[in-house]
């Protein structure tokens, strides 16, 4: 393969990578796949990623905002903060 192929126009540095990032490099060193295929495949593995974005972008923009709350919305919850210890486990002389 040379520098940069007539067909796909893509450099042998660009089809090494796109082979590894689409785990066919083997195949693509034993001259299972073209740079041609590999090419392709990967220009269609970045387009369903860049769709799958925008998509997960939009249905972020369809979230409803919750409305900001006011006083009065405001609520305290008691929490408690530790456990209550049982009386013999802090001293073990109580035990008997």
């Amino acid at each position: 393969m040379t520098d940069k192929c007539r067909k796909c126009g893509r450099t042998e540095v660009q089809t090494t990578a796109n082979a590894k990032m689409l785990g066919l490099w083997q195949e693509f060193q034993n001259g299972r796949y073209t740079c041609c295929q590999i090419a392709e495949w990967a220009d269609e593995q970045w387009l369903a990623w860049f769709e799958a974005t925008q998509e997960d972008r939009e249905r972020v923009n369809d979230v409803t905002i919750r409305p900001e709350l006011g006083e009065d919305g405001v609520m305290l919850v008691p929490v408690r903060l530790r456990r209550q210890q049982v009386p013999w486990y802090r001293n073990p002389d109580l035990l008997g």
